[in-house]
């Protein structure tokens, strides 16, 4: 099945095809790439690809992407005859001139499709072709559904029915970029050392999730090499793990996708949710933090300080304490509105992963999204509840705040 869209239809007599590398830094499994120099090659045109550098706010973020991708031009030049480097904002003026047709990874959140909907613009003023390829999913948004799902639970079938449509590989010549190395490296890593005990993968005190999620942000590896890798191995686990990998995370994008104010406190979850926390917006909070306190690791709480540091000073917390973390900022912020500012702030600061849909989704499920009604009790009414005397029954808490105070 085709990954492959005309967005903007064009007859021309200029020679150059132009690939937007925007959302799929890699080469193994680029369907955008593949794309590309298969209608260059049947259309007698050079290939030309642009890097455009990605949106970030924290400049460790940044200098991750740059030391991962300083090959890429390098290994692209294999296929293209010329591969430039961009910053944003995008002067397209430079890049029109001679232009057959242009190609771009799909986009989904709003500082990517800014620069889509600019070059769609120039694509209709230009008389230049516009083809968008959905890379970096494993079922394309629009084929798993129609509409903004409701749960895992609504959308599991529509993309688990579809996978063998999709699991085709492409341009799968060993020779890795820097960053597909590591995410090589991490995939194997995980399968070896993780995937057997991948059950206990909520535990914070072990060591057990896969660490893929930057990888995956940046498409350095595809969700498609990840699955393939993985389905034929004889693992009780790896069904739970595919769930994470494919079900809940293109939940995210289909959330984003059928969204446009998934990031607009008053849009972003239920009615249930806001009638739940209008019910309760006056409960009396008998702590109050701020976003200094968080960054200084100044709560009363180890456990949240603990996760804090965990994203401070290594730009990931473990996933079962990164629900705990934003609980706990709804829990103690004057508002609701607030809480779910702050935690998108410090979300998409100082998570390498942040500034994705699953960024966003994770914290509009803290508000209810993706979740149901739970037993009703103080400042969260109906929105479900985490406490730390649920972390001390369930995991060796202390053990995790001993690493984090180690790092």
């Amino acid at each position: 099945m085709s990954r492959l869209n005309c967005t903007v239809s064009a007859s021309n007599d200029n020679n150059i095809c132009l690939y937007f590398m925007i959302k799929t830094f890699r080469i193994y499994n680029n369907y955008s790439l593949d794309e590309a120099i298969k209608y260059s090659r049947k259309k007698g045109l050079s290939l030309h690809v642009v890097l455009i550098e990605p949106y970030e706010e924290n400049k460790r973020n940044l200098d991750f992407f740059n030391r991962l991708t300083e090959d890429l031009h390098e290994k692209l030049s294999i296929y293209a005859e010329k591969v430039v480097r961009i910053k944003r904002p995008i002067d397209f003026n430079k890049l029109l001139v001679n232009v057959n047709s242009f190609f771009i990874d799909k986009t989904y959140l709003r500082f990517d499709l800014n620069i889509y909907e600019d070059l769609k613009r120039n694509s209709y003023n230009s008389n230049i072709n516009l083809f968008t390829v959905e890379s970096n999913v494993f079922v394309p948004v629009v084929e798993a559904s129609n509409k903004e799902e409701y749960s895992a639970r609504t959308i599991r079938n529509k993309i688990s029915s579809r996978l063998d449509d999709y699991k085709s590989e492409v341009l799968t010549k060993e020779d890795f970029t820097i960053a597909e190395k590591k995410a090589f490296d991490v995939l194997e890593d995980f399968v070896s050392n993780k995937l057997e005990k991948y059950d206990l993968h909520n535990d914070p005190s072990l060591d057990l999730t896969s660490l893929l999620s930057p990888y995956l942000k940046y498409g350095f590896i595809s969700p498609v090499t990840i699955y393939n890798k993985i389905i034929d191995i004889d693992s009780e686990n790896k069904e739970s793990f595919l769930e994470e990998l494919i079900v809940r995370r293109e939940l995210a994008y289909n959330f984003v996708y059928f969204n446009s104010r998934y990031d607009n406190f008053s849009y972003m979850t239920y009615d249930w949710a806001y009638n739940t926390m209008s019910r309760h917006k006056m409960d009396k909070r008998e702590y109050i933090y701020t976003k200094e306190d968080y960054i200084n690791f100044r709560t009363h709480d180890p456990y949240f300080n603990a996760a804090m540091k965990e994203m401070v000073l290594l730009g990931r917390i473990h996933s079962y304490m990164r629900m705990y973390w934003c609980k706990k900022i709804i829990e103690w912020s004057e508002s609701y509105e607030k809480a779910f500012e702050l935690a998108l702030e410090l979300n998409n600061y100082f998570f390498l992963d942040g500034l994705t849909p699953n960024g966003y989704c994770g914290v509009a499920w803290c508000f209810g999204k993706h979740d149901r009604a739970w037993t009703e009790r103080a400042i969260f009414g109906k929105l479900r509840y985490m406490n730390d005397n649920g972390l001390k029954r369930k995991f060796d808490i202390d053990k995790y705040v001993e690493k984090m105070n180690n790092i």
